[in-house]
């Protein structure tokens, strides 16, 4: 945290190479795959450039980030799509292909029928391995709310999958 709070180079290769991949799935479950690589790049373009907190409360920062920039780039998406929209109505003939959508179909669905703030927490429990104290200083709500949101969100998940037929390989 030192050599990081320095701006040594060394440190933040270091935290990109031991973190980006659960930020890469942190956001991805928030929705926003097309925009993955752009949304990692700028969360640690804000870690970079923010004032490193104290390490006891360095993760839930950090995570905190995560969150926040998935967020942004969901408001982000929508005006791309809404313009995209637009664009379509004023010029039917022209075609606007959407970005693609990387990932199993049927978890991206699934993950889509869930509300942000238990997309969230299934992001930061199973996918970025957090306890569910850290789970709760990042979303800065008790563990009890989180303990509801991802005993829900896991509910949805099942039933949403059992219904559009996904089996899984054993």
């Amino acid at each position: 945290m030192d050599r990081l709070r320095r701006g040594q180079p060394e440190a933040r290769a270091e935290l990109f190479r031991r973190y980006a991949p659960q930020v890469r799935r942190i956001l991805y479950l928030q929705g926003f795959c097309e925009e993955v690589d752009d949304a990692v790049q700028e969360v640690f373009i804000k870690v970079f450039r923010a004032d490193v907190p104290r390490e006891e409360v360095f993760l839930a920062w950090f995570y905190r980030v995560i969150l926040n920039t998935g967020r942004d780039q969901g408001r982000r998406r929508k005006t791309k799509y809404g313009l995209m929209d637009k664009l379509q109505q004023i010029a039917p003939e022209a075609t606007v292909d959407p970005p693609s959508e990387p990932g199993d179909p049927a978890l991206r669905d699934a993950l889509a029928t869930l509300p942000d703030e238990l997309r969230e927490c299934v992001a930061l429990r199973f996918f970025a391995d957090l306890p569910l104290d850290e789970i709760a200083k990042a979303q800065d709500i008790p563990v009890g709310t989180v303990k509801s949101r991802l005993h829900g969100a896991v509910k949805k998940l099942k039933l949403a999958l059992d219904e559009s037929g996904y089996v899984r390989e054993s």
